[in-house]
């Protein structure tokens, strides 16, 4: 799959994403996301996007979303920033919600930001990252583990919006592990989060 990157800020949520599993027969997952928003704080850069309304996912009237939460926890400098397989400046979430099944993926990669933040839009072309399952109920079929997550995502600025859209996610998450998880990149707000959200 081609997928066409701007150097751009972004205007309204968007995003194209592919997690390919690392497997001798690679399966692909591939999602266009239309809603969501990002936050900024003087450590990082959240950007939360989901392919359903957020008005949708509160009200659980739905077959299948999928919910990416990435985190932006220090900016490279072309020209002065090593690439290489292991750069890591992202910190991901992936969520696969089917069937009333659910799947939590996270891990680590590189992306190269699309806009300032703190302006109206801010995105970030990824171009690779690890993720692996985190957790899941038990009807759900992880055909991606090991995988790599690249493409490019973007959203205007809207901390409320950010906040609802990750909140509404871990409550439903919670709902159908059947404990508490937050759907969260990493450690913020002074939250405490479990040990399979953070990676651990």
């Amino acid at each position: 799959m081609a997928l066409v990157v701007s150097a751009c800020a972004p205007t309204s949520p968007s995003g194209l994403v592919s997690v390919t599993s690392r497997t001798a027969n690679p399966v692909q997952l591939t999602a266009s996301f239309g809603y969501g928003a990002y936050t900024v704080d003087p450590a990082k850069v959240s950007i939360v996007l989901s392919t359903i309304p957020l008005e949708t996912l509160a009200s659980g009237d739905f077959e299948e979303a999928q919910i990416v939460h990435v985190q932006m926890l220090w900016k490279p400098r072309a020209g002065r920033t090593p690439v290489s397989t292991e750069s890591t400046n992202l910190s991901i979430r992936y969520v696969v919600l089917v069937d009333g099944e659910v799947g939590l993926y996270g891990g680590g990669g590189f992306g190269w930001p699309r806009g300032t933040p703190g302006k109206t839009g801010f995105g970030l072309n990824i171009s690779g990252s690890n993720l692996a399952l985190l957790d899941s109920t038990d009807g759900f079929r992880d055909l991606l583990t090991p995988a790599r997550l690249s493409g490019s995502i973007g959203a205007p600025l809207d901390e409320a919006v950010a906040i609802r859209m990750r909140d509404t996610v871990s409550q439903i998450v919670t709902n159908r592990l059947g404990r508490p998880q937050w759907v969260n990149a990493g450690l913020d707000d002074g939250r405490v989060l479990s040990s399979a959200a953070i990676g651990h």
